[in-house]
């Protein structure tokens, strides 16, 4: 178990202009049991990192004694040191620990010997109080435009899948005629061959030919009756003449 001897105290200032800063507790992470999230001779152990503290922001502060691989921050110490790193939700606002990884050993040695690191803002990104809650704000807010756009692709994908879904629905109900078998899942669909409905459109145009109404208008009755009047004058010059044909074939015998 760790003791306050063990630590080394490093001061970290917020920008270097400010005359008092935090103070961090460090000690190099040693263990029997090895970890690959902390390599033994280059991982730091950091303990009492403030609230705003960021893995961009420490990582440029300890970049100071030599290049970082990685940093990780915790809500608290693992119960062993070789434990692998079970990093903390990055918007907990508390103090956290940290386990910083140089590239290099000689990185580590550097800074327990030096006690010195850069200031936590030193390129002026690391944002506080009011602008960081303008900040948060900011980013809660959807971009109107962006959020349009998202939701038309979404509702483009829907539709698409949709329509696909209807056809292979129609494809799997419909019959060698060309008839689709109605269910509650296409009641409102209607399909139908192509070959099928023109043989539909041929039947009823002839029952609209043979349904034609006759005798109807005055011009057809009048044909009608002329058409009458010429077969009767017809039929009876052809009684005429077998009448004749009657009389010449047999005699007359008056007794």
């Amino acid at each position: 178990m760790s003791t306050n001897e063990d630590f080394t105290v490093i001061p970290l200032k917020f920008v270097e202009s400010d005359e008092s800063g935090h103070q961090l507790l460090v000690k190099e992470n040693a263990s029997k049991v090895t970890c690959k999230q902390k390599p033994i001779g280059r991982t730091l152990y950091v303990l009492n990192v403030p609230p705003y503290a960021t893995k961009k922001s420490l990582q440029l502060a300890f970049s100071a004694a030599g290049n970082v691989e990685r940093v990780a921050l915790q809500e608290r110490p693992s119960s062993k040191e070789s434990a692998s790193i079970d990093e903390m939700a990055s918007n907990l606002f508390k103090f956290k620990v940290a386990y910083i990884v140089f590239e290099e050993s000689a990185s580590l040695k550097k800074l327990l010997k030096s006690k010195k690191i850069n200031a936590l803002n030193a390129d002026g990104k690391l944002l506080t109080g009011v602008p960081k809650w303008i900040q948060t704000y900011k980013k809660r807010v959807p971009d109107p435009v962006a959020l349009q756009k998202e939701i038309d692709e979404y509702m483009q994908s829907y539709d698409e899948t949709m329509e696909q879904k209807k056809i292979e629905e129609s494809a799997k109900n419909e019959s060698e005629d060309g008839w689709v078998t109605i269910s509650t899942k296409n009641s409102n669909a209607f399909s139908q061959k192509e070959s099928v409905v023109k043989k539909l459109e041929k039947k009823l145009n002839n029952d609209s030919s043979t349904k034609e109404l006759k005798n109807f208008y005055t011009f057809q009755i009048r044909e009608a009756k002329k058409n009458d009047i010429i077969s009767l004058r017809k039929k009876y010059d052809r009684d005429l003449q077998k009448m004749e044909q009657i009389k010449k074939t047999k005699r007359f015998k008056p007794y």
